[in-house]
């Protein structure tokens, strides 16, 4: 009977896709035998946090808290991984854009309003994904109370087939987790007050932020802006959001949505996340029929041509790096040789 494998997994660095706070994220190639080879996206903690146990932590976390979350709106995990130089996690690489980008080529490029119906079903998703991560029990049956803090346009990808996902659940914590940290997580702008004053939250946070981004899609502009970091602050605290900035020919059942999400008391929004989906697909689909995701592929094709114009594939793209992770009893070491 099999009872373990020693492997060995070789990742081919194509480009560093971006740097964040906590990390960078880069494309890579895996390969395998025989020829196998498939695109992920790696997940790398910056050298100046890898002596940090509060960030590690964190990183840890979040592939530990993900791992298991399997769900077509939320971006999945493959693996975690430990060398010299710190901690890495494999995870599924999304082809697209993120809704930041998305929201800002309407404001600035296109200076048009994003398609209403989109806006729902892109939010609609996103409230399944949520909803699915909420959702989930431990091994012993217990809810794990999943929360994600940091619901924000940045963190929602849409792949060029249309398809919306949760990702970045650094900051996510189970509720039976110490909230209790130093500093302020998570973007002011999509908080929720009870994020802000530094109270344990649970999924209505979420419910919150998510409120946030839909009004922002709906509006062009965010829910609060501010003059200085304190402004943002106290906006956050208080709950602020200026309703005046929604279109006046807003239909009332969305204005509804967003005015229960967004209530400033969490006993006062959704019951769950899952509700704020029934209520979202209500709307679009209420006639029979509404968008699905080739409705929102095809609007990308239109509007994002260049995220369909393949000069060559990935897989035969000449890597800088060899990213090579010896994976033995659970311990990684990763060589990068510059070519």
């Amino acid at each position: 009977m099999l009872k373990s494998i020693n492997d060995v997994h070789t990742y081919r660095i194509i480009r560093k896709i971006a740097d964040g706070g906590m990390g960078s994220v880069y494309e890579a190639i895996q390969d395998g035998v025989n020829g196998f080879q498939k695109i992920v996206a790696l997940k790398t903690l910056l050298p100046s946090l890898s002596n940090h146990t509060k960030f590690i932590d964190m990183f840890v976390q979040e592939a530990k808290l993900v791992a298991n979350l399997v769900h077509e709106n939320i971006v999945q995990i493959y693996q975690l991984g430990k060398t010299e130089e710190g901690y890495y996690f494999s995870m599924e690489y999304v082809h697209g854009l993120s809704l930041h980008e998305f929201i800002r080529f309407h404001n600035i490029v296109a200076r048009q309003k994003i398609p209403v119906n989109l806006s729902i079903f892109i939010c609609s998703r996103i409230a399944r994904g949520l909803a699915y991560a909420h959702s989930r029990n431990n091994n012993y049956g217990r809810p794990l109370g999943i929360v994600h803090r940091d619901v924000c346009p940045n963190n929602i990808m849409i792949t060029t087939e249309g398809l919306p996902k949760l990702t970045d659940f650094g900051i996510a914590v189970a509720s039976s987790d110490m909230m209790g940290e130093d500093q302020l997580m998570g973007k002011l702008t999509y908080m929720s007050p009870q994020q802000a004053n530094r109270e344990n939250v649970d999924f209505k946070a979420d419910i919150f932020s998510l409120g946030a981004v839909l009004f922002e899609m709906l509006s062009g502009v965010r829910i609060r802006v501010g003059d200085s970091q304190e402004d943002f602050v106290g906006f956050a605290k208080d709950g602020h959001v200026s309703w005046d900035d929604l279109p006046e020919d807003l239909d009332p059942h969305i204005l509804t949505i967003l005015k229960k999400s967004m209530q400033y008391n969490p006993d006062d929004r959704y019951e769950t996340t899952k509700d704020m989906a029934k209520e979202l697909e209500y709307f679009i689909y209420k006639d029979g029929y509404g968008p699905t995701i080739q409705t929102l592929e095809e609007y990308l094709r239109k509007q994002f041509p260049y995220l369909y114009h393949v000069t060559k594939n990935s897989l035969d793209k000449t890597s800088e790096f060899n990213f090579r992770a010896s994976v033995d009893d659970g311990t990684a070491t990763i060589i990068l040789d510059e070519e």
